[in-house]
């Protein structure tokens, strides 16, 4: 109920609204409560309430169902994104924007819980995205970023968000601006302006500048300075490589046959479901792995038939084990996919006009195809580092430190590329480098580039917790009734967490990870859900 409404000298109009009686609030509680047309997420904590958005600005998830509150932060289920509750800030990707927070007053004398919320704002809900600071002429330092993926993308903007103002450049082979690669495979038919992160105005405002459609040919360390293909040389003061993987292809002959597709733009994924959304179509896709699986899922009900053939008995099975695999393939296949398993492509076939027309197996099995689509994985995209001073590992990926930093001075490597420590010093002998090709963690990578640039980082290994997301033929998973949690031990320990339709259990491991605590197989093998009660021990 709205009790008073003022107005600012630049005519903003508020507004106090009645939510409830202080002692109608638990401790540790969240309640959503209506304001006007707008909800407000309500949590009290050692005996103070706080106010704030009841949606995730990531995807819009009600913040209200399946989400938890933990010692002063709000996960939402859907993607784990984490928000802080007294001042709506990021604390776990993949949400870019923080959540709205509200002032809230206690009546003192009828114990009411008020919060007061502007009139007619957009933000009330959706979030208030952080100010870019812009460039100034006073201050000559460049970044120069490769890469406009996540990590490429979080960097510059964090560097803006944090008060940089020297030259921003962003050098990226694309032709659009930064967007959502995790929805290539999840909606093929979105063109690349309707994946964007952001506008072309939010990068102008904060003097972020991009080349488009170029790529580094070489590093000069020494120099400070990157060559591009265009020819030119551009200086840096600091530099972020964020290149990201390029696709692995099939390892065949056959390959420069027409109708062959890796998947790394919106104009590969464009092509591709134009192609293939066609009932008289037949797509076979190589390689099981969460792009091919999430292809393979999209163009079921669109093609005239889809199949995976993997290399592994079930797909999955060295990230999952078998047992989840062999599920996650039965679900496929309820809905019309066909898997041919422990195989291997050994040649492309074509006709006359050079398109696809068959793909042979090396077990001499023939199966009539008219486009193949490659789900192998990727490669980092480093080779034009291998002249440099800049080390890579047998791999081909590049070492660094908490801090995303290289061997080389101002060098920094983030994202898809980076072997990075997960874990700190402390925590185990010896530092173990793991490489993490998750959206979440690039954008947490730019992020603590960006603020050791600034002198201001903490350590990757005490901000954040993995967390990946996968979508398979969306709400019909609910259909099918797949509803499970395994958890992934190393001896006695539990190191990961894979659930499905089993919210918030996920975003609970990832909060007592967050608090540096541990879990143990005899925690969960009578009930997987006993120990979240420690959450809100101290």
């Amino acid at each position: 109920m709205g009790i008073n409404c003022t107005k600012s000298p630049k005519e903003i109009s508020f507004k106090e609204y009645r939510l409830c009686q202080s002692e109608d609030l638990q401790e540790n509680e969240m309640k959503v409560f209506d304001a006007g047309e707008k909800q407000v997420l309500v949590v009290k904590e050692n005996g103070k309430v706080y106010a704030m958005g009841a949606k995730c600005t990531h995807f819009g998830a009600p913040l209200s169902s399946g989400c938890i509150f933990c010692k002063g932060k709000v996960y939402c289920p859907w993607h784990g994104a984490c928000f802080n509750s007294k001042t709506g800030d990021i604390e776990e990707f993949p949400a870019l924007d923080p959540i709205p927070v509200y002032p809230v007053n206690i009546d003192p004398t009828t114990n009411e819980v008020k919060v007061t919320l502007k009139n007619n704002s957009h933000l009330n809900n959706q979030g208030a995205t952080k100010k870019l600071c812009k460039a100034s002429e006073d201050n000559s330092e460049i970044v120069v970023i490769i890469g406009s993926g996540a990590a490429g993308h979080s960097c510059a903007e964090t560097l803006r968000q944090e008060g940089f103002s020297g030259r921003v450049i962003i050098v990226t082979k694309d032709e659009a601006l930064p967007y959502d690669r995790t929805k290539l495979s999840k909606a093929m038919n979105l063109e690349a302006n309707k994946l964007s992160l952001r506008s072309n105005e939010y990068y102008s405002k904060g003097d972020i500048e991009f080349i488009y459609k170029a790529s580094v040919q070489g590093v000069d360390v020494e120099a400070k300075s990157v060559l591009l293909s265009n020819g030119d040389i551009l200086k840096y003061s600091y530099l972020v490589i964020a290149t990201g993987g390029r696709p692995r292809p099939v390892p065949c002959p056959g390959t420069h046959l027409g109708n062959i597709f890796l998947l790394r733009t919106p104009k590969d994924a464009n092509q591709i479901h134009a192609f293939a959304n066609n009932k008289e179509v037949h797509v076979v896709i190589v390689g099981t792995s969460f792009i091919g699986m999430e292809v393979a899922a999209y163009l079921v009900d669109k093609a005239a038939s889809v199949t995976v053939v993997g290399r592994s008995s079930t797909p999955f099975v060295h990230v999952f084990g078998p047992l989840i695999g062999k599920r996650l393939q039965q679900l496929h296949e309820e809905k019309g996919v066909k898997f041919i398993m422990d195989a291997e492509v050994g040649e492309l076939l074509g006709n006359e006009e050079g398109n696809l027309t068959e793909v042979c197996l090396t077990s001499g099995r023939i199966l009539k195809a008219d486009i193949l689509i490659a789900g192998l994985g990727v490669l980092p995209s480093t080779d034009f580092l291998r002249d440099s001073e800049i080390i890579l590992d047998s791999r081909g990926f590049v070492p660094v430190d908490e801090r995303m930093r290289t061997n080389c001075s101002d060098v920094y490597a983030v994202g898809d590329i980076a072997s990075f420590p997960l874990r700190a010093k402390e925590e185990c002998d010896d530092i173990k480098l793991v490489n993490i090709g998750h959206w979440q963690m690039a954008l947490h990578h730019g992020r603590t580039a960006a603020l050791t640039i600034l002198g201001l980082s903490q350590p990757i290994n005490e901000t954040t917790v993995p967390f990946f997301w996968s979508s398979m033929f969306g709400k019909s998973v609910r259909y099918y009734n797949l509803k499970f949690a395994a958890f992934l031990c190393d001896k006695e320990t539990v190191l990961a967490i894979v659930t499905m339709n089993y919210d918030p259990l996920a975003i609970q491991f990832a909060a007592l990870l967050r608090q540096k605590k541990s879990l143990q197989k005899s925690d969960v093998i009578n009930d997987p859900q006993s120990w979240t009660t420690i959450l809100q021990e101290t």
